[in-house]
């Protein structure tokens, strides 16, 4: 590949630093807090998906995808299928509860893809803790910075953005662990970007968990064909390209944008990583954290409520499509379930999201005093999400709150208490009669990754920690 400032081709740039980026990255080269990040970002994705492994959507693609004959295993199952079809499952279970990490900036789930692309590829390769780590920080950090270019457009126009640079981002991952020469990278990137989808239309539906899946195996399916000599127009970020199908930008918009374009300098998700203390779309977080702030302030209960409004900006509200749900899905996608779920339970669990938890009759026949409005904009445009704001009309008072931050956020992140104890509550959640002691130290084991000379044997201990020998030959 020709450089930049020798063709002055603007657009190839981004490709250009792409495959540097992919190419020249180690895992020495690796800040030590992206390390503990990544670790920490993996184990919780490992998490989630487990505890979603029994869901009905998971169970299904397993009933049409898992019989391929091949050697790759999935997350919490004796069995093993291709690369590909053992990507598309356990990529659906990261994603299935609506529980795995976010990325607010560019409105993704950043690590769902990434693990689930990378973890098939590494098992087959015996890569190292320290390439896995390697991996998910390249993949996670091509997601962000393409996406940061195209945008709130790209998720405006109605694409699931974590599908569409989920699918780039997987491949550049699995583009290292194969470790490409850098015209087979382009090839693969520019592959990548034509298997991109996803449409949000299909939120609250088993399909929005299915286009994580998508999203991993495609970005396996990639590499694959490049490694193979498979070509794709390596100037697929030059206009009529990526960015003008999925985010309508014309060629200016990209040089303006990607003058400044840097991958891992600094790594994006050490500003922009939540973790998911709810197991619901990352967008009601705020609402659910106010509605638990004001509750125990004021001793509220729902007999008291005369009527719920609650402001954000429109890109806040944009997932929430579901205003009176009937399903657990559904209930995932909705302010007005979410937040009248954190003033009726003491907790938003895994557990409130349950079809009969969502049908509670009190609760649906509330659904008429919640109300969502959108925040004016302010004139001059600001960086960062505007708080969202809380007026509970109760016993003939109102009480107000204005939330800027989510519980998880990197302003107010998690402990490494909280940390454990999700993983622990997720484990539990899919093995309940096993000892919590055995997930809590699969956890410190997670947490040591950078010593495991094989990332799979971690991933054995987990299995056998919830009496699944997942990876036994």
């Amino acid at each position: 590949m020709k450089n930049v400032n020798q063709t002055g081709n603007v657009n190839n740039d981004v490709m250009d630093r792409l495959v540097a980026f992919i190419t020249t990255t180690t895992y020495a080269s690796l800040p030590a807090e992206i390390i503990t990040l990544a670790k920490q970002a993996m184990i919780d994705t490992l998490g989630v998906s487990i505890a979603g492994w029994r869901e009905d959507a998971v169970q299904k693609m397993i009933a049409v995808y898992g019989e391929q004959a091949g050697n790759a295993s999935l997350f919490a199952q004796a069995k093993k299928t291709s690369e590909e079809n053992a990507a598309l499952i356990n990529g659906t279970a990261t994603h299935v509860l609506d529980y795995d990490d976010a990325s607010a900036g560019v409105i993704i789930h950043p690590s769902a893809p990434i693990l689930a692309a990378i973890t098939p590829v590494a098992e087959r390769l015996q890569s190292s803790g320290q390439d896995v780590i390697t991996a998910y920080a390249i993949g996670t950090e091509v997601m962000i910075r393409i996406g940061e270019i195209m945008g709130v457009q790209h998720y405006r126009l109605g694409w699931h953005a974590t599908d569409t640079l989920g699918t780039v981002g997987a491949a550049s991952a699995c583009a290292y662990l194969e470790h490409l020469n850098d015209e087979q990278c382009a090839h693969a990137i520019a592959i990548a970007a034509s298997m991109s989808g996803g449409l949000q239309k299909n939120f609250g539906s088993m399909t929005k968990p299915l286009h994580v899946g998508l999203a991993a195996s495609h970005g396996i399916q990639a590499v694959k064909l490049a490694h193979a000599g498979f070509t794709g127009n390596t100037n697929i970020f030059k206009d009529r390209g990526f960015f003008l199908a999925y985010g309508g930008m014309t060629e200016q918009d990209v040089i303006a944008k990607q003058a400044t374009l840097q991958f891992g300098s600094p790594y994006d998700l050490l500003t922009s990583l939540a973790v998911k203390k709810f197991p619901c779309c990352f967008a009601t977080h705020r609402f659910i954290h106010g509605m638990q702030l004001l509750k125990t302030q004021h001793n509220l209960t729902l007999d008291d409520i005369e009527a719920i409004v609650l402001h954000a900006q429109s890109r806040s509200l944009l997932p929430l499509v579901h205003h009176r749900p009937k399903t657990g899905l559904q209930g995932k996608f909705s302010a007005q379930y979410t937040v009248l779920a954190a003033l009726v339970d003491e907790q938003v669990t895994l557990t409130s999201f349950t079809d009969e938890q969502v049908q509670r009759p009190h609760l649906q026949q509330s659904f008429e005093k919640v109300s969502v409005h959108v925040l004016e904009e302010p004139e001059t445009p600001v960086e960062g999400l505007l708080p969202v704001t809380l007026h509970i009309h109760a016993r003939g008072e109102v009480y107000e709150l204005s939330v800027p931050i989510a519980p998880g956020s990197v302003e107010l992140p998690l402990s490494a208490d909280e940390h454990r104890e999700k993983w622990v509550s997720c484990l539990h959640y899919y093995a309940p009669d096993v000892p919590a002691s055995q997930f809590s130290q699969r956890y410190d084991d997670g947490m040591a990754l950078e010593t495991i000379a094989r990332f799979s044997d971690w991933l054995q201990a987990v299995h056998d920690a919830v009496e699944t020998p997942l990876l036994k030959h």
